[in-house]
This record gives C-alpha cells, sequence and structure tokens, in this order.
C-alpha cells in the first residue's frame, strides 16, 4: 500500500529541516507551480514531491496524483482547493518556518484509501449541502 499523501508531506517536511538548501528548492518549485496554475507542468512537478513513487515520475497510486492535481473530480470542492493551495503555499514561507508545510493540509487523503468518494465530494460551491432534494417543495408561508 503506498504512502499517503499526508505522510508524504510530513516526510518532505521533516527533509527539509534538516536541510535548508532543499527548502529553498521546494519554495522555488512552489512558486513555478503557482505561476503555471493547477494544469501546469509545474504544478505537477511541485506536487510529485508528495506521491509515493515506484519508478521516477509514476506513482504508486496515481489516485493520490489525480488528488493533488484535482483531476479526480474535486477542483472546485473548497475544502480540497484549500488544501492544494496551503499545500503551495506553506512552502514559499522560506527555510525558517519549513516546520508548517503540512499545516492545513491533514485531510488531503480524505475518501482515497478507502475507495469512497470524500462527504465533500457530493458539495459544488452552488450546492454547499451537496445532492438534489427529493420531494415535493413545501409551499412558503404567507405573512399578514
Amino acid at each position: 500500500m503506498a504512502k499517503r499523501i499526508i505522510e508524504m508531506v510530513h516526510a518532505k517536511k521533516t527533509s527539509m529541516l534538516k536541510n535548508a538548501a532543499e527548502a529553498g528548492q521546494n519554495a522555488t518549485l512552489a512558486v513555478a507551480a503557482m505561476k503555471g496554475g493547477i494544469r501546469s507542468q509545474e504544478w505537477r512537478a511541485y506536487m510529485m514531491q508528495f506521491v509515493e513513487q515506484g519508478a521516477p515520475g509514476v506513482p504508486v497510486n496515481p489516485d493520490h496524483l489525480s488528488r493533488l492535481l484535482a483531476t479526480d473530480g474535486t477542483l472546485g470542492i473548497p475544502d480540497l482547493d484549500i488544501k492544494r493551495a496551503y499545500l503551495v503555499a506553506n512552502a514559499t514561507c522560506g527555510d525558517m518556518t519549513t516546520g508548517r508545510l503540512a499545516d492545513y493540509v491533514d485531510t488531503i487523503d480524505v475518501g482515497i484509501t478507502t475507495g469512497c468518494v470524500p462527504a465533500t465530494a457530493a458539495r459544488t460551491p452552488t450546492d454547499p449541502k451537496g445532492g438534489k432534494k427529493k420531494g415535493k417543495k413545501k409551499a412558503a408561508k404567507k405573512y399578514q
């Protein structure tokens, strides 16, 4: 079983705490990812650091990379969009704050290891409760 994304984030954080140059390289990759955008090769290159790889560039669990690239149907789900944004933004704090890389990213793996769709996946920005309502609509009360 592949390491979870958050485990890879913590491993990267630990490694960067030991090596300031690695933290600087990570920040450079993060800035390139931000400038390129979520569909760019730079974004993919940055996110590959947080996916366990069998061969270089080949994820052990492709679902992990799909989550980080938002190609798993989670683009537009605010909770997961925020976690991806933090994963990029936290890297740019500099080598003095590398210990914050995992902040606000802890549940980015929700639903991947079990094969279940995360509860947040049923939600959209325009439908915050998720799903369609069934049944008849109640008539609005009239106030006099």
